[in-house]
């Protein structure tokens, strides 16, 4: 309009100036100068200029529409259900806004157990569940996180923490004291105190994830019987005077020994003949080839084995049957030696 009042005041100027015959043919050519401008000037009264995007394109165009909705129909654009628009259909369309189409995609969602798809045209993953009335508890997890871009073929999963308070009785192992006791042998244990567990009483905050748990917090804690301390004493001593002579060793162990001879056969498990001196064992406890002193034995080494040897038992070997009948079972002491 403003365009065309300054024309116009322009051709009256004109008019005002010259000769009658050359007012004439001024006349004429302003009337037709204000026919094209007046027309073009009122045509774009209304019109303005907006920039749409939709469908990975960008465009502008010129339109009389007073809402985003218009504007759109106006271009041809339709929408499915659950595609978003930015600004809102019912906007006021202004000069030079923009105007986005976001179309929706599928978005798998776990939560409470089951997946879902939705539809997304959100841009945040918080967006998305809101969306969908899919609310959050004040410790609930998102994965990923609720600021995420939502893209397609993402999958959400929205982890459910609770907690819960729960008391519970607890058996509590009695403690072990070891002590040094130079009076026994390298290897013997002999207990000095017998313990005893005692018993607690926790309370113990439980999380849960998706209903499992995940990790607990004890909060209190009630002792309802204390534990007794066992008190065991180690051996400390590393060699022993046995026939006035001294044996130097790196343990001790109280076995259980029988005895016996040729009659069970020439040949050892090792392959070795059988001899005094030579004793059967359970290799998982004395290896093959280790060197021993036996109390009320002597001097041995460890070659051979039996089905009924296991554990801490051993089979001394004695040239006849009436010496194994009065070894007998005896209960005695093997030295490993160095």
């Amino acid at each position: 309009m403003r365009c065309t009042t300054n024309m116009t005041q322009r051709a009256r100027e004109i008019l005002l100036q010259g000769s009658p015959g050359r007012r004439t043919s001024t006349l004429i050519l302003v009337a037709l100068l204000l026919a094209v401008i007046i027309p073009a000037a009122a045509a774009s009264i209304g019109n303005r200029t907006v920039f749409l995007a939709a469908d990975q394109a960008e465009w502008q165009m010129l339109t009389k529409a007073e809402t985003v909705g218009e504007v759109l129909l106006e271009a041809g654009i339709m929408l499915a259900e659950n595609d978003r628009v930015v600004p809102e259909l019912e906007s006021p369309v202004t000069e030079g806004g923009r105007i986005e189409v976001i179309r929706s995609f599928p978005v798998t969602v776990a939560v409470d157990g089951q997946e879902i798809t939705l539809p997304a045209a959100a841009e945040s993953v918080r967006q998305l569940l809101a969306g969908a009335d899919i609310a959050l508890g004040p410790q609930d997890r998102l994965e990923p996180g609720a600021e995420m871009p939502v893209a397609p073929g993402m999958t959400v999963r929205v982890v459910r923490i609770t907690e819960q308070i729960a008391e519970e009785t607890r058996i509590v192992p009695a403690p072990i004291e070891q002590q040094v006791d130079y009076s026994l042998e390298r290897g013997i244990q002999r207990t000095v105190q017998v313990g005893k567990s005692g018993q607690i009483r926790e309370k113990i905050r439980v999380i849960l994830e998706d209903g499992q748990e995940v990790g607990r917090q004890v909060l209190e804690t009630a002792v309802i019987r204390p534990p007794v301390t066992q008190i065991v004493a180690m051996g400390g001593l590393a060699s022993v005077s046995r026939g006035g002579e001294r044996i130097d060793f790196t343990r001790a162990m109280e076995m259980v020994a029988t005895a016996y001879s040729y009659n069970a056969g020439a040949y050892t498990s090792t392959g070795e003949r059988v001899r005094v001196g030579g004793i059967a064992v359970d290799p998982r406890v004395i290896p093959y080839g280790t060197r021993l002193y036996v109390e009320n034995y002597g001097y041995a080494t460890a070659i051979d084995c039996g089905g009924a040897i296991k554990g801490n038992r051993i089979d001394v070997f004695l040239e006849s049957e009436q010496e194994c009948r009065r070894w007998g079972v005896r209960r005695l002491k093997v030295y490993v030696l160095d």
